[in-house]
């Protein structure tokens, strides 16, 4: 562990740097706690899922944590990749799906410069950064502040749910009248099966049985042909049941289910943060593909979302251009990765540095190409 004192708008903030999972387990509590006096929400940087990835994953993808303190106050938590070379990298995992970090709602532009300004010499990677709202405008005016630059490496989109009012009116909007009846009559024949229930998840009920279903339910479809799904991972399997467990003590929790007869043939887990939501893992039963359940499950979690959690935004967290979910939520957030120029480090070297980047990224971006090509499948 090194400290490092860095002087504030306000009073000076402390900076630790957390190499060993006993020292992020020891910043557990007042983690848990920032999380809920965020700036902006920080799903993916929730005490309760970047934790246990961190905790199952930093054997083969070694971290570090920045944590900035005002007094004995936790005011910000940045998981990088380990190492000290030019660049210092977001740390990310396959359960990532946003890179906004967790940064205390007072004086959040402090806390930020002052992680900013202990990357002196460096270059700075976020990935998955919204390009609009709250702490992208105030990245912008910290960095320009600190007489950095900002480069965007990457841009993309991924569909979401922005609208603000009933699930009767938001499907009115959405759909012309051949698709609702067509999403009706879908309904129908899926309940001609059998008994149909479409239930969610509700705080105290035990999670393990929603877990042990989702993974099952995965491993049936394509995932599990491919062997993607979580029944094939066990670190991933673990550090997402783990997820989910302290996220459902803290009341982050969201899962739906769709079930015949009490065989589940859809489900879908999310997390919720303040005013924001995310969607997570989702799995159906192939054998029920001809009646769309992922397309129902989509609709019943929007009906949820909307007239009970009532939320400003909730991220999809898909690829781009998904075939499924693009076509039914119309709102997109944009995002990206970008580079910033630390403390001095000169123009020249932070922008061979981006090049280089972009270089890196435009030859994994064609090998993955390639590979599917190769395979005969689409990416999903």
């Amino acid at each position: 562990m090194n400290m490092l004192p860095v002087t504030g708008s306000a009073e000076t903030i402390r900076i630790e740097i957390l190499a060993t999972l006993a020292e992020f387990e020891r910043i557990s509590a007042p983690w848990r706690s920032l999380g809920a006096r965020s700036f902006v929400p920080a799903g993916s940087a929730l005490q309760a899922w970047l934790a246990p990835a961190l905790m199952h994953y930093s054997a083969q993808l070694p971290a570090e944590i920045v944590a900035l303190w005002r007094g004995e106050e936790l005011c910000g938590v940045f998981a990088l990749k380990a190492g000290h070379g030019l660049v210092r990298r977001a740390w990310t995992s396959p359960l990532s799906f946003s890179g906004t970090p967790l940064i205390g709602a007072e004086d959040p532009k402090s806390t930020l410069k002052a992680f900013l300004t202990a990357q002196r010499g460096r270059a700075i990677q976020f990935r998955a950064l919204p390009v609009s709202g709250p702490f992208w405008d105030m990245l912008g005016e910290a960095v320009a502040e600190g007489g950095g630059a900002i480069e965007i490496i990457s841009r993309w989109e991924r569909a979401a749910l922005g609208f603000q009012g009933r699930f009767e009116d938001w499907v009115s909007h959405n759909f012309e009248r051949k698709r609702r009846k067509e999403y009706r009559r879908l309904r129908s024949r899926l309940g001609e099966e059998g008994k149909l229930d479409c239930t969610a998840w509700e705080p105290g009920d035990p999670v393990d049985p929603w877990v042990d279903a989702l993974i099952a339910l995965e491993a049936k479809g394509w995932k599990g042909q491919r062997g993607t799904a979580l029944a094939a991972d066990s670190v991933m399997a673990t550090a997402f049941r783990e997820a989910v467990h302290l996220l459902s003590a803290e009341g982050s929790l969201r899962f739906w289910k769709i079930a015949l007869d009490g065989k589940p043939v859809a489900m879908m887990s999310g997390i919720v943060q303040g005013a924001q939501g995310w969607l997570g893992k989702i799995a159906y039963d192939q054998d029920f593909a001809r009646y769309s359940p992922g397309v129902m499950l989509i609709l019943e979690a929007t009906e949820r979302l909307l007239d009970k959690e009532r939320l400003a935004l909730v991220d999809s967290c898909a690829i781009p251009g998904h075939p499924m979910i693009s076509n039914i939520w119309r709102d997109r957030i944009a995002l990206c990765d970008v580079m910033i120029r630390g403390p001095e480090l000169s123009s020249a070297a932070f922008r061979l540095l981006v090049e280089a980047e972009k270089g890196r990224i435009a030859a994994r971006a064609l090998a993955k190409t390639m590979y599917y090509r190769i395979m005969r499948r689409r990416e999903s």
